[in-house]
């Protein structure tokens, strides 16, 4: 019984590492939209069976990296404007619900310190668009977190791999003044939850996404 158990172990354990794997080449663009990806080709690289490989690619298919193409391999997920749209709007739905909520019910004194913290960060970092734009997802994580739903910030970490992915796919294309925009955006969406302004809070989160999403459409 035991064996059983530590085989099973090993076997959801190459999965998952099979999985972060390539979900990770496939954010970082190391994978590009509509690559084709082989197993042969993965399991030579982690040196492990076909079968955690090909368990990882369903999974991913689930999640909407990859789409396997019975008897013809398998293809990284295209970016194109129905794929943003559709993540803009699962985020614009979750997003909007966590910063009312944090408006209302969050630890303001967190939020004033991450507001300072992203006002030094951004000086320190004022050229620097890659490590911007993660601060800023850090943000919207802290703000889904804030919820205190494990399973919802699950789902959302999933969300945003998937932005990651876009926003590093359009990195060269990104220029100071949108990344200004979005910062401003950033803190007016912090001063609202430290005001406990939900409604102003929503709407500073509302904006900015939509925003985002119409400058990531127009490099398209």
């Amino acid at each position: 019984m035991q064996a059983n158990i530590r085989n099973a172990d090993k076997s959801l354990n190459k999965k998952k590492l099979a999985y972060e794997f390539i979900r990770d080449r496939i954010i970082c663009n190391d994978y590009k939209p509509l690559d084709s990806i082989t197993e042969q080709s993965i399991c030579q690289e982690l040196e492990i069976s076909k079968t955690p490989v090909r368990e990882a690619l369903k999974e991913l298919e689930k999640d909407g990296f990859v789409k396997v193409l019975p008897g013809k391999g398998c293809l990284v997920s295209g970016i194109t404007l129905d794929y943003i749209r559709e993540i803009f709007e699962i985020r614009e739905i979750i997003e909007c619900a966590a910063v009312r909520s944090a408006a209302k019910q969050g630890d303001k004194q967190f939020f004033q310190a991450l507001l300072e913290g992203h006002v030094s960060f951004e000086l320190a970092q004022k050229n620097n668009i890659k490590d911007s734009l993660v601060s800023g997802y850090e943000i919207h994580t802290v703000i889904v977190e804030s919820l205190g739903n494990s399973r919802l910030l699950e789902f959302y970490n999933n969300i945003q791999s998937h932005i990651i992915r876009i926003r590093l796919f359009f990195l060269h294309q990104f220029d100071m003044k949108r990344l200004e925009e979005m910062s401003s955006e950033h803190k007016a969406i912090l001063r609202a939850i430290i005001s406990a302004d939900a409604d102003g809070a929503e709407e500073a989160m509302r904006k900015h996404l939509r925003n985002s999403q119409e400058r990531i459409k127009s490099l398209l």
